[in-house]
């Protein structure tokens, strides 16, 4: 997966546009068949630089889906600015694959480990949305450190849980650091 996100860069940064999958040196061909949601995160000297994902899978397969959120995270981001060509090649990479995703119908945020489990929550209203990967920050060790986050990153004053529906998911992490 890290390869292929190198690729993407690497295409995308010296021809500025999205590659498609023949662009692309791909060994395994099943990803050509497998559909996946996907996070792609990349730091810059250790701080986070860019992000972009689904929480749904919605391309025809896994490659598309990771061109889409490679790109997306280098010069979509609304927090920060484009990446340039000096700073990509110097990214450090994140992927995320979401293996399980559980809506929350009887548990609580409350029973969600950080370490282990990330969230999703989206106001029931669909106005507002945000994710938080599992061991994504070590300062992230109980379900109550997900709540200055969630307000934060949901420009709430407040987080009530019944105003949101919540995934606990889980995933396959790869990095190149």
């Amino acid at each position: 997966m890290l390869e292929i996100v190198k690729q993407i860069i690497d295409f995308y940064i010296k021809n500025q546009k999205f590659p498609k999958i023949y662009d692309l040196n791909i060994e395994n061909s099943s990803l050509l068949n497998e559909k996946l949601s996907c996070f792609v995160t990349f730091y810059y000297k250790w701080e986070i630089r860019g992000s972009a994902w689904n929480i749904k899978e919605i391309k025809d397969n896994w490659i598309n889906e990771i061109i889409e959120n490679t790109i997306t995270a280098l010069t979509k981001d609304s927090r920060f600015k484009p990446i340039t060509p000096n700073e990509a090649y110097d990214l450090k990479i994140r992927i995320d694959k979401i293996n399980n995703r559980e809506m929350l119908k009887d548990k609580s945020i409350k029973t969600i480990d950080p370490t282990i489990s990330g969230i999703i929550t989206i106001k029931k209203d669909y106005s507002k949305m945000a994710c938080i990967l599992p061991n994504i920050n070590p300062k992230l060790l109980t379900w109550e450190d997900f709540i200055p986050i969630l307000k934060e990153k949901l420009s709430e004053r407040s987080f009530k849980e019944d105003d949101y529906i919540i995934y606990e998911i889980k995933t396959i992490v790869e990095t190149s650091y």
